[in-house]
């Protein structure tokens, strides 16, 4: 992507720019267009059914084991839709990165794909509020060769809920939860189009965090910035003779 394709109306200053004063303008546009989140979703607990086999390169998985699924996901702000509140959104060509630890044994599994997380409150008849988070991510079949998702929930009681919003930093811890868990479902395409189901994996998680980081715009973009900078006084000079 150009300066111009991400910032459009630069291309109409650009004659009345000079040195610096550009590449300010160029600094400017990027950092208030290009953000890069990342969202790590954790979930622990002592026993947990699987039956996933192909999913993971380091092999098979069965049985009734304890685990610590963490599940990150690095995306564009360019490729996200959100609802207005911050409280719904969805990524698209996310760096997926699936980590599982099993009694001592790890297993990974990274791809592409998208991610997408809510926040709900529900009002039950008695008037209790309970507030539920979803945290999915489906791998694309062009990098996993199967339709595989991961899903991260939790269940909790207003007084207990810390994520207000998907969309803004935060790091937040649950205790006592109603119920929380995850599940991962493993698909293959059949020849009619259809999807049969390869394996799957379920479990009660003992504990559940949620962690939302924003970061800068990267660092070769300053390095543009500083080298402008640095060529102000020559520019400068050059000018005067």
């Amino acid at each position: 992507m150009n300066e111009y394709q991400a910032c459009p109306g630069l291309r109409r200053k650009r004659t009345a720019l000079s040195g610096v004063a550009a590449l300010l303008a160029v600094v400017a546009c990027t950092s208030a267009s290009a953000e890069t989140y990342t969202i790590t979703t954790r979930t622990m607990g002592n026993t947990a059914a699987f039956n996933l086999p192909g999913f993971f390169p380091q092999g098979d998985l069965a049985g009734a084991r304890s685990f610590d699924l963490t599940v990150t996901s690095v995306f564009d702000s360019a490729n996200v839709l959100s609802s207005t509140d911050n409280l719904w959104m969805q990524a698209s060509d996310a760096a997926l990165q699936i980590t599982l630890r099993l009694d001592g044994e790890v297993f990974s599994l990274d791809g592409t794909g998208q991610v997408s997380s809510q926040v709900l409150s529900d009002t039950d008849g008695t008037g209790r509020t309970t507030k539920r988070f979803y945290q999915s991510v489906s791998l694309d079949p062009a990098t996993f060769g199967d339709f595989a998702t991961v899903q991260q929930y939790v269940f909790l009681g207003a007084d207990q809920f810390a994520i207000n919003s998907v969309l803004e930093p935060a790091l937040a811890y649950y205790a006592n939860p109603l119920t929380k868990g995850f599940s991962i479902v493993n698909s293959t395409m059949q020849p009619d189009g259809s999807l049969a189901l390869a394996g799957d994996a379920v479990g009660r998680a003992d504990q559940f965090s949620y962690q939302l980081a924003v970061s800068v715009p990267e660092p070769a973009t300053y390095a543009m910035f500083g080298a402008g900078l640095a060529l102000l006084p020559f520019a400068a000079r050059r000018r005067r003779a």
